[in-house]
């Protein structure tokens, strides 16, 4: 919404007013004085911000504003010969704006004195536009034809000639730093959730179309090429016969003669072709290149076809490796590289403590369909790079079974339901009352990006979509979420997963159907019901 745009006035730990104050000194102490030539005085504010010291912080600031201050009286004096060497970068062109600047620095050191140890308190924190606003930094609006109306009116003052930002809750206006850029993509308005602009906004932007560069036979060569360089002696049919497959996909896509399990065709893009080829990149060591590359396009391509139609792809994927027996091929399983890796239906999957795995062996019934679904999401896990969609009928076992691989993994299995009412603080946390002092507690989806969980959001096409969207960032290749409260931006754990479980739109009351771009982020497995014959067999294993 607008605020993570703009900022607005929330609870802060002082820390993060600390850390905001030494990175806008750190900056203007820069371009006023040698950095060499002070390096001890740098170190007194590094060790006093390290300690959280804050009281001999704020001195250390305040003495170098009164050195700035003489510097800068003297610029013009008779004293500028001898002290030019600490004040190097002081001259007559730049002295009224780094006195300018290091008035409003001594400004916001009052404002943190004045807090007397307090250790949350409320302050305006601006949001990422304003920081670029007012630095110049380049940002980027992702999928903008989704945000809310509130949203896109603050950007009016931005492409207007005076370029400026009016701050509703503060009063003041921000004039943009010359060097500020701002870009914003969107897909077209014609697919789920996605609004044609508003054509006054529209009309202010100097607009592109960009084509997907798979248009071209040549292009798609050096993309493949590309992603396959650190690979030993990649033969130059096996990559045109690739382009051939993912030609077939797209082809067997629009004809409606390959669909998913909701009876809908796939999206195949160039992203699904991407991360097949990476998956063949990071498992050709181990594996082989073959191997690998047919079990990165079979996740990306096939794993979300249903049944009487899968057998039309996986014929064109076998294309892709003519004269090789695909049998053999699959059958070969090689040693783990790893000590810290489990086994699982030929795939080795990192494992985090062993103390789980026994657990697992007699409370969950692996019958033959229930094999090749593991095959599949064991597949999905070991490139650990990508969060699975898992979709099917109820009761088909999508939870089930990724909370039998976190156990067989030694992963801790963290489970969110979501509800037409789901709000994204459940997800990233909110402000609470701890023995009267306000306390930003995290929420489930960070602490299991801090700690390395299993993550499963359930019934994900239940959820609303503002929420779901504000996952993208999380999703991208560059996997990181920003926490607004706290403007902090986590890195995921080595070890985190992210998993999500849905009924088809459609099939079931309340579902909906999920944009194009939003579930192609996803590698997408389909699980069928489970047959009655092993339905059968399940309760008698289990009741033995």
């Amino acid at each position: 919404d607008s605020s993570d745009l703009l900022g607005g006035f929330r609870p802060v730990d002082i820390s993060l007013l600390a850390l905001r104050l030494r990175e806008a000194f750190d900056a203007l102490f820069g371009r006023t004085f040698s950095l060499d030539k002070n390096a001890a005085f740098l170190e007194k504010v590094r060790v006093a911000h390290s300690k959280r010291d804050w009281r001999r912080l704020a001195l250390l600031f305040n003495a170098a504003r009164d050195n700035a201050a003489k510097a800068l009286t003297d610029v013009d004096g008779e004293e500028r010969p001898q002290r030019s060497s600490k004040r190097q970068k002081i001259t007559a062109e730049n002295a009224d704006e780094l006195r300018a600047e290091w008035t409003a620095f001594h400004a916001q050191v009052a404002d943190f004195e004045a807090l007397k140890g307090a250790r949350v308190v409320f302050s305006f924190v601006e949001g990422a536009l304003v920081r670029a606003a007012r630095t110049g930094g380049w940002i980027l609006l992702d999928e903008i034809n989704l945000a809310t109306a509130e949203t896109l009116a603050c950007l009016g003052g931005l492409l207007q000639s005076e370029r400026s930002l009016l701050l509703a809750e503060t009063g003041v206006r921000i004039t943009c730093h010359p060097d500020f850029r701002l870009f914003a993509c969107m897909n077209p308005a014609n697919d789920v959730g996605k609004r044609e602009l508003p054509p006054g906004l529209r009309s202010s932007f100097s607009e592109f179309f960009v084509h997907p560069p798979d248009a071209s036979s040549d292009d798609l060569l050096c993309i493949v090429r590309a992603h396959l360089a650190s690979c030993v002696s990649v033969p130059p049919a096996v990559c045109h016969r690739i382009i051939e497959f993912y030609r077939a996909a797209k082809r067997l896509a629009a004809e409606h003669r390959v669909v998913d399990g909701a009876n809908q065709k796939p999206h195949y893009s160039l992203r699904s072709l991407t991360r097949a080829l990476t998956y063949a990149r990071l498992n050709a060591p181990a594996y082989g290149l073959k191997r690998a590359l047919y079990d990165g396009l079979c996740m990306t391509f096939a794993t979300q076809l249903d049944a009487a139609t899968q057998p039309a792809l996986t014929a064109e994927l076998h294309k892709v490796f003519a004269e090789d027996n695909i049998r053999q091929m699959l059958g070969h399983v090689p040693l783990s590289s790893s000590t810290g890796s489990v086994l699982v239906q030929s795939f080795w999957l990192p494992q985090l403590s062993d103390q789980m795995e026994d657990e697992t062996e007699g409370d969950y019934v692996v019958t033959p369909s229930v094999e090749t679904k593991i095959k599949a999401l064991a597949r999905a896990v070991m490139c650990g790079r990508y969060p699975v969609l898992i979709q099917g009928p109820t009761s088909a076992g999508k939870t089930s079974m990724v909370q039998y691989l976190a156990r067989k993994t030694g992963h801790r299995f963290v489970r969110i339901n979501n509800h037409e009412h789901t709000d994204l603080q459940e997800y990233l946390g909110s402000y609470a009352s701890v023995d009267g002092r306000l306390v930003f507690e995290e929420g489930l989806l960070v602490k299991a990006l801090r700690h390395g969980h299993w993550l499963v959001l359930d019934e994900l096409n239940l959820a609303p979509s503002d929420v779901l969207e504000a996952l993208n960032r999380l999703l991208d290749d560059n996997r990181e979420l920003v926490i607004p409260e706290t403007q902090e931006t986590v890195r995921p754990h080595p070890h985190f997963m992210l998993f999500a479980t849905q009924n088809p739109a459609g099939l079931y009351g309340g579902r909906k159907a999920l944009s194009r771009a939003f579930r192609n982020r996803f590698v997408e497995l389909h699980f069928d019901d489970i047959p009655e014959r092993e339905l059968q067999q399940i309760i008698v294993d289990s009741c033995r």
